[in-house]
């Protein structure tokens, strides 16, 4: 296998026109149907962590759900690793989202949890969320957070209702301190706030980082020493597909020039032994 991507979305459902527009990507380029969402994977020999978020702002087509997820990644799994499950931060009670946390947590093809703080309007380091952190950080299973900016929303006047500030990285210090036993994944290099993600990820060992939503030669310069050097075991591949095309970015990363012993963490060892992958 070439490699491990963890961070996913699927091209069927749940794709916001901002993005699309932001990093030029044809809709109608992308795979159609279920079946050849898994070939493509599969045909680039590497295997996917499906995420079950829906944004806030696509409000046309059928809604990206964990059980939809789940139930590619079951039917698929020369594709799918498995499954990042998402919660509703607003709509349901705490009682509920905890109850939801859990049985979630029992599936195992529910590798970690996904969430989008500017869209779904919280700070991770707000302690009426610590009950639900004191179930996932029980669960083991690892816990990725959206960081920095996002296209959700991007050059619309007033950014449709989403504010970065949500994103800071800086938030998941504070989390990563309270939960020292969960494994925190901080999705994206955190562009504006690059300089905190890496402090903030050097400081707490349980913090770790992707490359998602960008090709690597794009990834701040900064990043990239990081993950060349102290960070290179807590460094994980992502795309952000269907963003970000599958087959570009894995050409893209040959182009780091990273040594093979760094690459391979990064591309497959991390991600299994975050996510206790086979």
């Amino acid at each position: 296998m070439r490699a491990t991507d963890v961070h996913v979305h699927p091209p069927t459902r749940g794709l916001d026109g901002d993005a699309y527009r932001y990093f030029k990507r044809d809709p109608n380029a992308l795979p159609k149907t279920d079946e050849d969402f898994a070939s493509l994977y599969a045909g680039q020999d590497v295997k996917a962590l499906l995420i079950g978020w829906h944004p806030s702002t696509v409000h046309e087509g059928a809604r990206n759900s964990n059980d939809y997820v789940l139930g590619l990644a079951e039917r698929h799994p020369q594709a799918f690793a498995g499954v990042l499950a998402s919660l509703d931060m607003g709509e349901v009670n705490a009682h509920q989202r905890i109850a939801e946390a859990k049985k979630l947590a029992e599936n195992p093809l529910v590798k970690g949890f996904k969430f989008h703080p500017p869209d779904q309007g919280f700070y991770p380091a707000d302690r009426k969320h610590y009950e639900l952190w004191e179930q996932l950080e029980a669960s083991g299973k690892p816990v990725m957070f959206h960081t920095g900016f996002t296209v959700l929303g991007a050059d619309s006047d007033g950014g449709k209702g989403i504010a970065l500030d949500q994103g800071r990285p800086i938030h998941l210090d504070t989390l990563a301190r309270d939960f020292p036993r969960m494994k925190i994944v901080a999705a994206h290099p955190g562009w504006p706030w690059v300089e905190e993600l890496l402090g903030v990820a050097t400081h707490k060992k349980n913090i770790f980082v992707d490359t998602s939503g960008y090709l690597a030669e794009q990834l701040p310069e900064l990043f990239q020493r990081a993950i060349r050097g102290r960070l290179q075991d807590r460094a994980l591949f992502g795309t952000d597909f269907p963003y970000v095309d599958i087959e570009k970015a894995l050409v893209s990363f040959e182009k780091l020039d990273l040594k093979d012993n760094v690459k391979e963490k990064i591309l497959l060892a991390n991600a299994r032994a975050v996510f206790h992958l086979e």
